[in-house]
């Protein structure tokens, strides 16, 4: 059309296919981008609204400059060691915790380097991590009105053709393709599933599209890590020997030595509340269990931050040289804020619960704190088996703000917590909440890559 095209009847994204015009970035489900350039940088932030750690190959659609991980908890800045650069783009594997973001950048100039692009342990592939399929079973499907079973069916069957053929993304209205149970009408589908014996649920509605998760394990084999002047170190949480397979096709040896065992922190804690929060001032816990099924109903429907103090004791075979000691707390609920020997490591609030201790361990004796914070449900709940404190009306709305409340007193009937809608029930059962464990002390080694 004069020195333009017109095109109809193909996307936006197929014309640019047929054009050669590369994607600016592409990558798995759940993971989301934003693009900046600044003078001669190319800015990405990738997000991964996952629920469980994974890996993705990530896709840019920038050459020939060198990338870096900006991480946004930390501000650490390192240089990316595993990637592949070809055809215009760069392939990085970044690997995600549960809901995990990073910020990778890409600047020009710089000392040339030569890129590793896959990692071997004892002959198995490692890194770029290998794909796995795993075992899904659909357990329950139901598409429709759901508050309609006569414009609702059972898509069990529909729904594991689909996984069976290797989709694990998909529209939900693709429940409707040859049996419609409410033609015209926004339908919803609730699936239950496991992945390898795990246990999932996952809802959506029309139009959207849905990915059903698979179970992975959050615990590495081998981190690839790259430092300024260009050299190589690898962090190997498994012993064993790794071969490191360069952009040029050079092969780089290296050995992991056997390393300790992963050492659980057993016993008894001490676990402190604040005051005036109506939990005891302070309970040994002979060993970890949620705060909601111990006998004390103000440490069972607490809410609020407590404090659990240990004195655990380090081996030294978990220090040393080119040693890396890890705390992992296994399961919280729902944040955590560490320090060790006095020294403050962060806050964690995010699976896994798991933070390098290294520069404030010693061997022997170390005095662990670890606060955690939970919701507010089980004292909300609590408050339901007290006295009523305000007007309500029957639908659990207020009638008219209390005095109390306006002239800031304490609740007349001892309850902690005022809402203008009550939402809980005295009869409904209480979260999980507090350090669950198990508490383990991890180690890995930093081998430096020739």
């Amino acid at each position: 059309m004069g020195k333009g095209k017109i095109v109809w009847g193909s996307t936006p994204e197929e014309t640019l296919a047929k054009m050669g015009v590369q994607p600016d970035f592409t990558a798995g489900p759940f993971v989301r981008w934003i693009h900046r350039s600044v003078d001669s940088m190319d800015i990405y932030f990738v997000a991964c609204a996952g629920q469980q750690p994974t890996e993705r190959l990530c896709t840019f659609r920038v050459a020939g400059k060198r990338p870096e991980f900006w991480q946004p908890e930390t501000g650490r800045i390192e240089p990316v060691a595993l990637y592949e650069q070809a055809n215009g783009v760069t392939r990085i594997p970044i690997s995600f915790e549960s809901a995990g973001s990073v910020f990778v950048v890409f600047r020009e100039g710089g000392k040339s380097f030569d890129p590793v692009v896959s990692v071997t342990r004892q002959g198995q592939p490692v890194l770029p991590a290998p794909e796995r399929k795993a075992r899904i079973v659909i357990e329950k499907a139901t598409y429709g009105v759901l508050s309609d079973p006569s414009r609702t069916r059972d898509v069990k069957a529909k729904l594991q053709a689909v996984v069976d053929g290797g989709e694990l993304t998909f529209q939900v209205a693709r429940m409707a393709q040859g049996d419609d149970p409410a033609f015209g009408i926004v339908k919803t589908l609730i699936v239950e599933y496991t992945a390898d014996g795990k246990p999932f649920k996952i809802s959506g509605q029309d139009p959207e599209e849905i990915t059903l998760l698979t179970a992975t394990s959050s615990e590495p084999v081998a981190q690839v890590r790259g430092r300024a002047d260009g050299r190589l170190w690898l962090e190997a949480w498994q012993p064993g020997r790794y071969e490191l397979k360069t952009a040029s096709g050079r092969t780089l040896p290296c050995e992991a030595s056997a390393l300790p065992q992963p050492l659980e922190i057993a016993g008894a804690w001490d676990l402190r509340f604040p005051p005036g929060a109506g939990a005891p001032e302070q309970v040994t816990l002979e060993k970890l269990v949620s705060w909601s099924e111990h006998s004390s109903p103000g440490v069972k429907h607490f809410s609020g931050t407590a404090t659990y103090t240990k004195t655990i004791r380090v081996p030294s075979n978990m220090l040393g040289a080119n040693r890396h000691l890890y705390l992992d707390l296994g399961n919280v609920q729902v944040m955590a804020q560490v320090k060790l020997n006095g020294k403050d490591l962060g806050i964690l609030w995010k699976p896994p619960y798991r933070v390098e201790i290294t520069d404030a361990a010693k061997a022997g004796e170390n005095t662990l704190e670890v606060k955690v914070t939970n919701l507010w449900v089980n004292r909300m709940i609590g408050d339901e088996s007290l006295p009523e404190d305000n007007s309500r009306n029957p639908d659990g709305t207020l009638k008219e703000w209390p005095q109390w409340v306006r002239e800031g007193k304490p609740s007349p009937t001892g309850r902690y917590t005022f809402t203008s809608w009550r939402l809980w029930k005295a009869s409904e059962p209480l979260l999980e909440s507090g350090l669950l464990g198990p508490v383990t002390l991890r180690v890995t080694e930093q081998v430096n890559v020739r």
